[in-house]
């Protein structure tokens, strides 16, 4: 591998590479296009590629636990003669990046370093391009809630949320870092407690309801030691829990005293809570979550941000297990024109048995229309291998 060199990219310019650090992890995706300084900054302080052959065109290999960088001064014929890996799916890469957002967490609680600010961003960075490489799969990789980490796949789906969101009204790509930084950091004060909380039937003891009342401003002092004062980011984790109408907390501030970027930090924390079990309730359904948050427009949320939410993720958000009304069951795969009419991937037949092959559903055809969701605990085994439906790099098409 080798590092890349300064007059190989350009701003406003496609990557004619996927890029990786030297533990082997994926940065930037090859055709991205490089729209601000701080992607740049990246690549050329750490970003490394394999050097071009007849085989490879310049290609890298997928991101892997670790990787031993190759000496530049070898030939190239182990190159020429080793075939293109393919490059590893989205569904699989948001399960890979969780782990990341877990050490991140700790790193930040233990204090480790002052330059784990610098660290997050690099998080939100790959998490922006695995969205804009496939943002169905990431989006279903949250919602399915694949494996056992709960409060760090709530963290990362509502930065993932964010991230769609940031798309979706074109905002400056150096704000959008700021905000997608934000959101996988904000709640990093209640990560001790988090787990115990979400347990919990009984009623919040003193010290409890004081953790919960401070860790907005006790997240802040977490990033400032490690380096943060990029005043976008920590005015929205500290503003995060505030409401328009000032019901919230910690300043009860209001209406426009709440800055743009908290607004959108509320929305995707309080869908993000809302579709995951706790010990008192189950999980809310996606589109009752969204409807939620949907009345609430203009009183304690923003409205124009649960309208676009709404929009961006569908009604039926890839990754939720549905009923048709011809009887069959099957998972969201992908969003479709129309915010309640997505695409479905059967996964089980009218009849009740496995389906041998994932036929995709429009759900604008009325004998495919979605009737219900369904828990998705009720498919726990369809589930756990559902990230086979977005395969290289996009669902498959059956």
């Amino acid at each position: 591998m080798r590092a890349v060199s300064a007059d190989e990219i350009e701003l406003g310019a496609p990557l004619a590479w996927s890029v990786y650090d030297r533990a082997g992890k994926l940065l930037f995706v090859q055709g991205m296009v490089l729209v601000c300084q701080a992607h740049l900054d990246i690549i050329l302080e750490r970003g490394l590629v394999v050097p071009e052959s007849r085989t490879s065109r310049g290609a890298v290999v997928p991101p892997m636990e670790s990787l031993d960088p190759v000496d530049e001064e070898a030939g190239s014929e182990e190159d020429d003669a080793t075939p293109r890996p393919p490059e590893i799916p989205v569904f699989r890469a948001m399960q890979l990046l969780r782990r990341e957002v877990r050490d991140l967490h700790d790193g930040l609680l233990a204090c480790e370093s002052d330059r784990l600010g610098e660290h997050a961003r690099e998080l939100a960075l790959r998490l922006q391009a695995l969205v804009g490489r496939d943002a169905d799969a990431a989006l279903a990789a949250m919602q399915l809630e694949v494996g056992d980490d709960g409060d760090v796949a709530r963290v990362l789906h509502a930065a993932t949320l964010c991230q769609v969101l940031v798309q979706a009204q074109q905002l400056d790509p150096e704000a959008g870092v700021s905000l997608v930084a934000a959101a996988l950091t904000y709640d990093v004060a209640l990560r001790p407690v988090a787990a115990v909380l979400n347990r919990q039937t009984g009623a919040l003891t003193e010290d409890q309801r004081l953790m919960i009342d401070t860790h907005p401003q006790a997240g802040v002092e977490l990033l400032q030691a490690a380096g943060v004062d990029d005043e976008l980011w920590l005015e929205a984790v500290l503003q995060h829990h505030e409401r328009l109408d000032g019901s919230g907390y910690p300043a009860g501030l209001d209406g426009d005293a709440i800055s743009a970027g908290a607004r959108m930090l509320a929305i995707v924390d309080i869908y993000s809570a809302m579709v995951r079990p706790r010990a008192y309730r189950e999980a809310i359904h996606a589109r009752h979550a969204l409807r939620s948050l949907f009345l609430e427009r203009g009183k304690a949320v923003d409205g124009n941000l649960a309208s676009l939410l709404v929009r961006e993720i569908g009604v039926f958000p890839p990754g939720t297990p549905v009923r048709l009304a011809n009887r069959e069951v099957g998972v969201v795969l992908r969003r479709g024109s129309d915010a309640a009419k997505p695409v479905v991937a059967r996964l089980i037949n009218a009849n009740g048995t496995l389906a041998a092959i994932a036929a995709q559903r429009d759900t604008a055809q009325p004998e495919y229309a979605i009737t219900e969701t369904v828990p998705p605990y009720k498919y726990q085994a369809l589930v756990a291998s559902a990230s086979e439906l977005w395969c290289n790099d996009g669902p498959l098409r059956r």
